[in-house]
């Protein structure tokens, strides 16, 4: 069993990675529109790679803890988080 404090460092520690894990790929797309094809995919692979590892090394620094399910969970509710705000925030602009 993981302890609670290492739980809850987890869950806040996924959301906040689905929520930069949104804004840096919102980023990433503005640039990468203007290449090649195989260049993107390239780009975009790279990039998946790059934040997998940093995801894997941050929740090993948390508590030398595994992937669970919730994890995987509180990184989707980031990122649709990080999509509902950037939302509010352009309805509010466009009145």
């Amino acid at each position: 069993m993981i302890n609670l404090s290492v739980q809850i460092k987890l869950i806040i520690f996924s959301l906040i990675y689905g929520f930069m894990f949104s804004y840096l790929l919102d980023v990433m797309y503005q640039y990468i529109n203007k290449i090649k094809k195989i260049y993107q995919i390239i780009i975009s692979l790279l990039f998946v790679f790059i934040m997998s590892v940093i995801y894997f090394v941050g929740i090993n620094k948390i508590g030398y803890i595994i992937l669970h399910f919730y994890s995987i969970v509180c990184i989707v509710i980031g990122f649709i988080c990080y999509d509902f705000i950037l939302k509010r925030v352009a309805n509010m602009h466009k009145k």
